[in-house]
């Protein structure tokens, strides 16, 4: 279990190694001089983000009484999804479909966030989550305005998590020349949903004097997969990233 740890403490080292900005010539540059939104900016946040859940839950792993409840599993989970969503958008292999998948997943976070508060209001919340909810939806018009011109697929909504997971899943396996990512990437989301929803079966292993190997198995196997999945997509970002020799 130690090695799984040591991996996500080194993980970071990779986001050190991104630029600035993007170099010049690169693909990421080449996408800013196309739309206003930065692409090189939204994978970057998206995969920090992700790292920063990641050394959150392995926090809570190494805190027994934590870890006995699977909080470090439900923890993974958004750690695994912003990692998707960052794989999905880099994955894309022109300028107009970057720019598209982009402006897409930040749209629908905007539109995901409008909506929370719009419901919130419903149900008797101060107005200030209706200012907010407004201000979401001027903040999703405004990136979506900027990129209208530029691809017509702009308006559709990102695929579904679970999609996106299962392509960073066979990205780790193409990559690693392996073939459990795949399993893994999908039993790190199936128990994360069902603790996410009150389950109580992952305290049940850990409970009494004596842990059930499985839960340490099941929580090892979800921290390297999520590493995987990071290290894949930090590279593939650096590679994006990269000036370009005009000669």
């Amino acid at each position: 279990m130690a090695d799984v740890f040591d991996r996500v403490q080194a993980l970071p080292t990779i986001a050190k190694l991104w630029p600035r900005e993007p170099g010049v010539g690169s693909n990421f540059a080449s996408d800013a001089t196309h739309a206003s939104i930065s692409t090189y900016t939204v994978a970057r946040v998206l995969l920090l983000d992700a790292m920063h859940r990641l050394q959150a839950a392995a926090r809570i792993a190494q805190t027994p009484d934590l870890a006995r409840q699977g909080t470090h599993i439900l923890l993974l989970r958004p750690a695994l999804v912003s990692t998707a969503k960052g794989a999905w958008l880099v994955q894309a292999a022109d300028t107009a479909d970057r720019v598209s998948r982009a402006t897409r997943l930040v749209a629908e976070d905007r539109r995901q966030g409008a909506s929370a508060m719009g419901k919130a209001v419903e149900q008797g919340a101060p107005d200030v989550f209706g200012a907010v909810g407004r201000a979401f939806e001027r903040s999703r018009d405004v990136v979506l305005s900027a990129v209208r011109d530029l691809t017509p697929e702009v308006h559709r909504r990102p695929p579904r998590d679970e999609s996106m997971i299962a392509d960073l899943g066979s990205a780790v396996d193409s990559y690693y020349g392996t073939n459990s990512a795949m399993s893994d990437v999908q039993l790190l989301w199936n128990t994360s949903s069902s603790l996410a929803h009150g389950e109580r079966w992952y305290s049940t292993l850990t409970a009494g004097p004596r842990r059930a190997p499985v839960a340490d198995i099941l929580t090892d196997r979800s921290f390297d997969v999520v590493c995987s999945g990071l290290n894949v997509t930090g590279l593939r970002i650096l590679t994006l990233a990269a000036a370009r020799n005009p000669n």
